[in-house]
């Protein structure tokens, strides 16, 4: 058995406990000018990637932002990069949820992969 690092387990709790606190509200998941400019002075990497999850988000990219949003959160970030990305992933699965609900077919498809691949876990 695997063991998972102090640090990887206590952002997933955290994560857990956001997307739960704010689940249970009304409260709608817009970023902040903090959050997007959280990632200023990031890596190249880490920067590209909040980026392209930015934009995949902006498109409805449901996958593509989801894929890059949960990528951050298993790197190495500070705790601002971690609330903006919390953020930012918490809007995308309130507008996917809401899409599928209404019928939209590549909201539905982005999430049975992500349900697929959790399961697969």
């Amino acid at each position: 058995m695997k063991s998972i690092p102090s640090r990887a387990f206590g952002a997933f709790f955290l994560a857990s406990a956001c997307v739960l606190l704010v689940g249970c509200s009304n409260n709608d998941y817009s970023l902040s000018a903090k959050d997007v400019a959280a990632f200023k002075d990031a890596t190249p990497e880490l920067k590209q990637d909040w980026e392209k999850g930015l934009k995949a988000d902006k498109a409805n990219d449901y996958l593509a932002a989801s894929t890059n949003f949960r990528s951050l959160m298993s790197s190495n970030i500070t705790p601002e990069q971690l609330v903006a990305v919390q953020t930012a992933l918490g809007g995308l699965n309130q507008r996917m949820n809401e899409a599928a609900a209404r019928g939209d077919a590549p909201a539905q498809k982005a999430l049975d992969t992500l349900k697929s691949d959790a399961a697969r876990r």
